[in-house]
């Protein structure tokens, strides 16, 4: 459809009458209630008619309103992240030093990644909430879990939590 300019229309209003002869002009009403006229017949067109002095009213002056829409994204509803395992202040025996650290974790989306932070570094980054440990020497350790989309923002986070590994000594005299 070709949109003719508010300038032909005025040209046509102020008698300029090779214009208007040279085709017919429609007139389409929007659906926003917005008025455009062209020199193609499309669906819910009318034809203007021209009087004999080759004048036509003109529409009633109405606000411009933008023709492109943004879409605003949703927003994700919040997130909670509750640690399965190990329990706050647990102790966990294990002679290799070997254990998971597991979550549930709601509104989840693909491409959530999941950040395991241990004794204030970031251990491990995996798109699931169950991390496993290898060789952690014994004693406390501290830890949380963040949850990020796929930008790395963050949406959620556990408090930090303590757990104690605890490890058989061959320094203790077991006779």
């Amino acid at each position: 459809m070709r949109i003719i300019p508010v300038l032909l229309i005025a040209g046509i209003a102020s008698g300029v009458s090779h214009l208007a002869t040279a085709q017919q002009i429609y007139k389409v009403v929007n659906k926003d209630g917005s008025v455009t006229y062209t020199d193609k017949p499309v669906p819910d067109a009318s034809p203007v008619e021209l009087g004999p002095d080759n004048r036509m009213d003109s529409p009633p002056a109405q606000p411009v309103k933008p023709t492109v829409k943004v879409k605003t994204p949703a927003r994700r509803a919040p997130s909670v992240i509750t640690v399965l395992q190990p329990d706050d202040q647990a102790t966990v025996r294990n002679n290799a030093g070997n254990m998971q650290i597991a979550a549930r974790v709601t509104n989840t989306q693909k491409g959530d990644i999941y950040q395991l932070y241990l004794n204030g570094e970031l251990k491990s980054e995996q798109p699931t909430p169950l991390f496993t440990l290898n060789n952690l020497p014994r004693g406390a350790h501290t830890f949380y879990i963040v949850h990020a989309d796929n930008t790395g923002k963050t949406l959620a986070s556990t408090p930090p939590r303590t757990f104690y590994l605890h490890q058989a000594s061959r320094l203790i005299n077991n006779n």
